[in-house]
């Protein structure tokens, strides 16, 4: 299992990997160039891995809390992660297409700003209440 710190940090790479691209994408002439596909690729899968971490660990823990609040949180933590899964599953194929037409660039960037700001939601809602909630749930278990 992770460490609240190992999430953390996967949390800050993430960031980091926002405010790269974010920029990046915003260049047409940088659609599907190899290096930001690379990054894109490492993008996806950092998100990717972090999202079904927290489901089977996060999730787990905190859905089945005797204080309803706290299970409802995990409950709407859980709802976050399968809209970010079902949006962002072909996003990154698509951005990697050969070429697209202006249109198809304007569509996918307005598409690239809505899955950043809605991941960048998660990450301060993670970091705002599913970490301490965790770290708190581990204290009470541990006594």
């Amino acid at each position: 299992m992770y460490t609240v710190e190992e999430l953390h940090q996967q949390n800050r790479e993430i960031s980091q990997l926002l405010d790269v691209l974010g920029v990046l994408v915003e260049r047409r002439e940088l659609h599907n160039n190899p290096f930001v596909c690379e990054l894109m690729g490492r993008f996806r899968e950092k998100v990717w891995i972090h999202l079904v971490f927290e489901n089977n660990t996060v999730y787990a823990e905190l859905a089945n809390d005797s204080d309803k609040r706290v299970a409802e949180t995990a409950q709407r933590f859980h709802d976050s992660a399968r809209r970010i899964k079902k949006r962002f599953a072909g996003y990154v194929r698509q951005y990697c297409m050969a070429e697209i037409s202006d249109t198809e660039h304007a569509a996918l960037l307005e598409e690239s700003r809505e899955i950043f700001a809605m991941i960048r939601d998660r990450v301060r809602f993670e970091e705002k209440y599913m970490f301490p909630l965790l770290e708190k749930h581990a204290q009470q278990n541990a006594v």
